[in-house]
């Protein structure tokens, strides 16, 4: 195993014990919000608030149905695009070509790549 690879693994190992440190904390953080009845009542109108808005969006959804469907179409749109720019994007960089975009304000746009783990199935 090579000098990087052990660091590697010493640093995921770091950050799984930093991630277990965040998990109790947070608990024992959650465990006094509980402990005071002025909390929970404030959590009880919330609910209750949250219900109501609730009510009025599912209202304006039905009475505003088309742009809602064209504004979920539109999202859909966006992400495709987004994942063909990814994929185009990738292969000029395998290719080790630059890439810029620049607006129509003049801003420079230039790639940003993020390798991160997930769990081997």
């Amino acid at each position: 195993m090579s000098d990087v690879q052990i660091r590697i693994n010493e640093m995921h190992k770091e950050i799984q014990v930093a991630l277990k440190k965040r998990k109790d904390l947070a608990q024992v953080i959650k465990d006094a919000f509980l402990g005071r009845k002025e909390y929970q009542d404030l959590t009880e109108e919330l609910n209750k608030l949250r219900a109501r808005r609730k009510e009025i969006e599912t209202g304006l959804r039905q009475e505003y149905s088309s742009e809602f469907n064209d504004l979920d179409d539109v999202k859909l749109d966006i992400k495709d695009m987004k994942t063909v720019l990814s994929d185009l994007m990738w292969n000029e960089l395998l290719k080790n070509n630059s890439i810029e975009v620049v607006d129509e304000y003049e801003n420079h746009y230039v790639p940003q790549v993020m390798v991160t783990l997930h769990k081997d199935k």
